[in-house]
């Protein structure tokens, strides 16, 4: 049960998370910008565990000449113009508002009892404010993620009003879920065409590095990879997936214009983090709750496939993420799919 500070924080965050995508819908007609939808789902490896649903919806700008001209306060404003790397002269600056839930279980859904040596359960439900700039060499983005974790999350009302209505059985163990807390996080993300080939127009591709971090009780992490993209009307854009929980269209936006009005490529990712602390392994930061210990290096492995064609876009992935504790199924990896759509205007 909620206590009434509890209830007045989760309201203030739930109605701060709404003002600020509310505010950059309300600013659409000034600055053109993308809105974007991403769902992950394990239901491809046929489970119900792990990292089992997330869900991003969001918006992400045109290019600004100034963070102030985008829909933030101006104190917002102020402080992201002084950071390093994204205020540089003749960058693309832009800004990006999302809101995102995440539901992550153990191996074992059906018993009620507590389950050592495996994930505990957790939702988490958080709002991302991301200020970035690029050019024709790389892109840089500063991200600050702030939420809630815990019952106030609604991970478990989520997961069984979706098992009701596609007639799966429900999740038992959600009584034993990590406590409430608030989430406070801070990133980074940096991404460099290492190579490009072909032209925009025509058959072409590029590879793309990438090196990140987190900090905060969200998860704190380092994350280092390398992406590549191939196919017809590839964008001179540096769109390869982010780092986890990271902004799914930073990088969406070309360079120039894009070379045709329809496109399609095969882009895969690898890459690898060291975790120092992550709430939906470590559990609650100021209190006791189930947690799993696990070694702080993470691999993950994206193949997947994008289709343009005029203002939209859409994607379809699979991950493959190594599972860094000896859980009881003795399974070293996990596999889930990524569908992603986009609009452009």
């Amino acid at each position: 049960m909620l206590v009434p500070t509890q209830v007045h924080l989760k309201n203030r965050a739930m109605l701060y998370l709404l003002v600020c995508l509310w505010t950059s819908n309300a600013s659409a007609d000034d600055v053109n910008g993308t809105w974007f939808l991403s769902v992950d789902n394990d239901t491809f490896a046929q489970s119900d565990d792990h990292y089992t649903n997330g869900l991003q919806i969001g918006w992400v700008s045109g290019y600004l000449e100034e963070f102030s001209e985008g829909p933030v306060p101006d104190i917002v404003a102020a402080g992201v113009s002084r950071l390093p790397l994204i205020n540089g002269q003749g960058r693309q600056r832009f800004i990006s508002h999302s809101l995102s839930h995440r539901i992550f279980t153990p191996n074992d859904t059906d018993t009620t009892e507590p389950i050592e040596n495996d994930m505990p359960y957790s939702g988490l439900l958080f709002g991302t404010f991301t200020a970035g700039a690029q050019d024709e060499e790389k892109m840089d983005a500063f991200s600050f993620h702030y939420g809630l974790a815990g019952p106030s999350a609604q991970g478990e009302n989520v997961q069984n009003e979706f098992h009701r209505l596609i007639g799966a059985d429900q999740v038992n163990g959600w009584d034993n879920q990590i406590g409430d807390e608030i989430l406070l996080n801070l990133g980074y993300e940096h991404r460099r065409r290492l190579t490009s080939f072909g032209s925009t127009n025509g058959w072409g591709g590029d590879v793309i590095g990438q090196l990140g971090g987190t900090l905060g009780n969200l998860i704190s992490m380092a994350t280092a990879g390398v992406g590549a993209r191939f196919g017809w009307g590839v964008p001179d854009d540096y769109g390869i997936p982010p780092q986890f929980f990271g902004e799914e269209t930073i990088g969406s936006r070309p360079y120039t214009s894009y070379g045709t009005d329809t496109g399609v490529w095969l882009f895969t990712l690898l890459n690898g983090s060291y975790i120092a602390n992550a709430i939906f392994w470590d559990g609650n930061t100021f209190k006791d709750s189930m947690s799993v210990d696990y070694d702080p290096g993470i691999l993950r492995l994206y193949v997947g496939v994008k289709a343009r064609s005029g203002d939209w876009s859409g994607s379809f992935s699979v991950v493959k993420t190594t599972v860094p504790w000896d859980n009881p199924t003795d399974r070293n990896s996990q596999t889930y799919g990524r569908i992603g759509l986009t609009y452009t205007y």
